[in-house]
């Protein structure tokens, strides 16, 4: 379907031109005739190629979008169906893609650091909220006024909300992370898509080599500290990534890495294990585990997990809830009652084969 110049939508939504159409999905620059400010229409390409995929792409994005609030994400405004079609109407971003920015045209050295803090900050946000996109690369990022806005989250997973289906992939060549090729994702995943976005910016160039990314291998001059980071964050093994933003943020700003003993890392966050038993879960009444997890599901059970170190001084996880405590072996998680930690082992409480994870922590020794 085509939206013409003038017409009008749920009675506020003026279409004024369009401004891209794309294999997925069709977008429209509009005015709310209600507030008189300017939006962005969206509504899936409708063609007869997987249909329904794409209006369910566009749903999750609305459904994600509609619970966050930061200002390096784009803003959800509104959704509605019409004729059968459903439509996102989001804030309207003045402003240029990084990859129509730097195209065969190298951003300066406080360029990238800019724009990567601020991309890490946005990373840092979403992934204390349990989402990792899933799609970072230059033409999602978008600078307004030397401000990232974070762009397209329809390839997002937010607890068990995602696009992904048994068997199906979302990996954008050059910038997807080697594990989302076999369809897994991790809060790294989000983490490469940030080195390899850097790369881009370093070098003008879209990564076209296997990781880990070596922006210096183009150009010499390139700061060895930036390509450090850069390598470090597109290793092929995620466990040798920049574990997370948080990280990789001070090692931008050039602070040391204060070294931790075991702990559990929660999206972006870090909590050392001070203590046996050590309990995980969402809590609730006269319920207080020594790490809350907040789940408006209520998947997670109030005292979901609890680790304990035993006299000979390993560290088990023991399962105490409803939906399952699950451990990553090779590509599959497996559901345990007990297991013994090592080092880098990935944790999902509450598990789908059609989802994947409900929500991943990570266990480090040291």
């Amino acid at each position: 379907m085509k939206l013409k110049p003038g017409q009008t939508l749920k009675g506020r939504y003026r279409i004024q031109r369009p401004l891209h159409e794309g294999g997925m999905g069709v977008v429209y620059f509009c005015e709310d005739i209600l507030t008189q400010n300017y939006r962005v229409l969206k509504h899936p390409r409708l063609d007869g190629s997987n249909d329904d995929l794409k209006t369910e792409k566009l749903k999750i994005e609305a459904r994600i979008l509609k619970t966050l609030s930061h200002p390096h994400i784009v803003k959800y405004h509104d959704s509605f169906q019409e004729q059968g079609i459903f439509f996102m109407v989001i804030e309207y971003v003045q402003g240029k893609d990084l990859k129509t920015l730097f195209g065969q045209n190298p951003a300066r050295e406080s360029e990238v650091n800019n724009y990567t803090g601020q991309l890490l900050d946005t990373l840092e946000y979403l992934h204390n909220r349990n989402i990792i996109h899933r799609d970072i690369k230059p033409r999602n990022v978008m600078i307004s006024q030397n401000m990232v806005k974070l762009i397209d989250f329809g390839g997002a997973k937010m607890r068990f909300t995602s696009l992904t289906h048994k068997g199906s992939i979302l990996y954008t060549p050059g910038y997807g992370a080697p594990e989302q090729q076999i369809g897994q994702s991790y809060f790294q995943s989000d983490i490469f898509g940030v080195g390899a976005t850097m790369y881009f910016l370093l070098t003008g160039t879209d990564p076209c080599t296997p990781p880990p990314l070596s922006p210096q291998d183009l150009n010499s001059h390139i700061n060895d500290t930036l390509n450090t980071i850069v390598r470090k964050a597109t290793h092929i093994d995620f466990n040798r990534r920049y574990q997370t933003v948080s990280d990789m943020k001070n090692a931008l700003s050039g602070i040391r890495k204060v070294v931790f003993g075991p702990r559990l890392i929660v999206g972006s966050r870090q909590f050392n294990i001070v203590k046996s038993p050590f309990t995980v879960g969402r809590g609730g009444l006269n319920v207080h585990p020594d790490i809350i997890l907040p789940d408006p599901e209520k998947y997670i059970s109030k005292i979901h997990a609890q680790i304990i170190r035993d006299s000979k001084g390993r560290m088990w996880i023991e399962d105490k809830s409803v939906n399952g405590t699950f451990i990553l072996r090779g590509k599959t998680y497996k559901r345990i009652k007990k297991w013994n930690l090592q080092n880098n082992d990935v944790i999902a409480f509450c598990w789908s084969a059609a989802k994947g994870p409900y929500l991943l922590l990570q266990y480090m020794s040291h």
